[in-house]
């Protein structure tokens, strides 16, 4: 076979960087793959603009290595160019939520195993306005952590730099308040909300089940909506979500939708896997099935 590796070599904490050369390594020795190409992205958009240039029959495969962001520019290109081609994804960020989901192994023995197993799945992937995105829209409280927080801190902290950045940030988070209105499928209603989020999957943040009935393939996307609440109502809801109810909480708001607008009365940066979006009304609808990927074993099961 023949391979493609497009490689962010600023992500996370770098550490991934480390396992590549083993990884390539192995993939040659057990002949499981014949030629590696690598590309290096310098700045933003460079994974998407060489995905663009991929042709269906170049690659029997192509990895991401890299975090959310890396893959959300590769398959927007895979998206755009219609490719078929099966997507590798080797974590490499800070969070990593879609390959996370997907249970994607870290371990260089694991992933070598899942490539030469060869298993792949069709999963539904976000377009929002004239973009795409693989896990999550996300606006409002907490919602711009990611882009406040420092490269050297992801490197140092991993994770935690989030949490920390959160922390520090608390007393002005807890007076966010915006006031939606929201166009799902057939029904249209309005809202005053802490926070919203649309998701492909049900990991946010580093945090599971977010969204507990999100379905990877079942060509629909899910809403998540914290309504405007007291502090003491946040607790209490955190507190649902340890004991896996807080779907079912008053001051929740979930549905699934194939076709999503969303119109808001402050003019916020917004979260789009990781990267900064800006423009309301928010258009989001789901293609699906649209990305092929490899997958391990157990998750196939």
């Amino acid at each position: 076979m023949k391979c493609l590796f497009i490689i962010n070599p600023s992500a996370g904490t770098k550490t991934i960087q480390k396992k590549l050369d083993r990884i390539i390594g192995q993939l040659v020795l057990k002949q499981i793959v014949q030629t590696v190409d690598v590309f290096y992205t310098q700045k933003k958009d460079d994974a998407y603009h060489r995905c663009l240039q991929i042709q269906e029959h170049d690659y029997d495969f192509v990895v991401s290595v890299g975090g959310d962001g890396t893959v959300n520019e590769i398959i927007s290109g895979f998206i755009e160019r219609k490719l078929q081609t099966p997507l590798a994804i080797l974590p490499g960020g800070t969070v990593n939520d879609f390959a996370n989901h997907l249970h994607l192994p870290h371990s260089t023995d694991d992933f070598v195993k899942m490539i030469q197993n060869f298993h792949t799945m069709k999963v539904d992937i976000g377009k929002v306005n004239d973009g795409y995105f693989a896990n999550v829209i996300a606006g409002g409280m907490f919602s711009d952590i990611s882009f406040q927080v420092s490269k050297n801190d992801k490197e140092r902290f991993g994770p935690l730099a989030y949490y920390i950045s959160g922390i520090r940030q608390l007393p002005a988070q807890l007076h966010t308040s915006l006031h939606l209105k929201i166009t799902a499928d057939d029904q249209t209603f309005e809202e005053d909300a802490r926070l919203f989020m649309v998701t492909n999957t049900s990991q946010v943040g580093g945090f599971k089940d977010i969204t507990p009935h999100a379905n990877i393939q079942d060509g629909q996307l899910d809403l998540l909506i914290i309504k405007n609440c007291s502090t003491t109502d946040l607790i209490s809801l955190f507190k649902d979500y340890k004991l896996s109810s807080h779907d079912k909480s008053p001051f929740i708001t979930y549905i699934q939708a194939q076709n999503l607008t969303i119109e808001c009365d402050k003019d916020i940066i917004y979260d789009v896997d990781g990267e900064e979006g800006t423009t309301f009304p928010i258009h989001i609808s789901v293609e699906k099935q649209s990305l092929c990927v490899i997958i391990p074993d157990e998750f196939n099961n």
